[in-house]
């Protein structure tokens, strides 16, 4: 695929909205994503190539929680073991289904999302406290329920992660951000392992989007951990899931018209 200049500024800068989206809340693939489609790739390869920049960026920010000593390492590895058990099986399926019926599957988790941030949002911003926390086998269940959807489409697969976090663990919101940061470390290097299997990774591409991924990564890594962080995340979540409801709404109207 040739890439003129203009196209692989736009490509990197999807990238680092991703990067930063991803760190600080959620659903940069919500960016990438159609920019990948918008360059030339079709659906099964897009979400095989997004997962390139989603690996670069959850390391990036990743390393910038761990410098920080914001990192829960004992909590986060029990947590990233059922989620990344999930998406080794979300990745297969995601081979074995044709590109057309993945729509109907993204509309309803982003619909779903929006109204689970939007009726929990009180429980969001008052997190519970560490000694609240529970890690037994019903929200460990819904873990690997979450990194099934990880693997499948990496699509506001972390707003799902930060509620089971928060809600059913009791973890604390800007901790269980830092966990979902490593956690989709873990579960995207399985996902992507799978992917380049079935050769359906366009890595010329997913490396220049990877670029600017770095760079949102580390930038968001630093927004994460400040002390609005909580309003940050919880405001990020809800703008970004709309913005995709809008998206995807306009994208079925232009469908139905056509």
């Amino acid at each position: 695929m040739a890439f003129t200049p203009e196209t692989i500024v736009i490509v990197i800068v999807a990238g680092l909205f991703c990067g930063f989206l991803n760190t600080v809340a959620s659903s940069g693939s919500a960016v990438s994503l159609p920019v990948l489609m918008a360059v030339g790739l079709h659906a099964v390869a897009a979400n095989a190539t997004n997962r390139v920049p989603v690996l670069v960026g959850a390391l990036a920010a990743t390393v910038g929680l761990a410098r920080e000593g914001a990192i829960p390492w004992k909590r986060a590895l029990i947590v990233a073991a059922p989620l990344t058990l999930g998406a080794a099986v979300g990745a297969l399926l995601s081979e074995l289904m044709p590109s057309h019926d993945l729509r109907l599957a993204i509309v309803a988790a982003v619909v779903v999302a929006l109204i689970l941030v939007l009726t929990k949002l009180k429980n969001l911003l008052t997190s519970a406290s560490d000694s609240d926390v529970r890690l037994d086998w019903k929200p460990m269940s819904l873990l690997f329920i979450v990194g099934i959807w990880t693997g499948f489409i990496v699509l506001d697969s972390g707003t799902y992660m930060l509620l089971v976090l928060v809600l059913t663990c009791g973890i604390t919101l800007v901790e269980a951000n830092a966990i979902k940061n490593l956690a989709t470390l873990t579960t995207t290097v399985v996902a992507m392992a799978i992917f380049a299997a079935h050769q359906s990774i366009d890595w010329k591409t997913g490396g220049i989007m990877a670029l600017g991924s770095v760079a949102g990564g580390l930038l968001g890594a630093r927004l994460a951990i400040s002390e609005q962080a909580r309003r940050w995340i919880v405001g990020l979540l809800v703008v970004v899931i709309v913005g995709e409801l809008i998206h995807l709404g306009m994208g079925y109207y232009a469908t139905i018209v056509s």
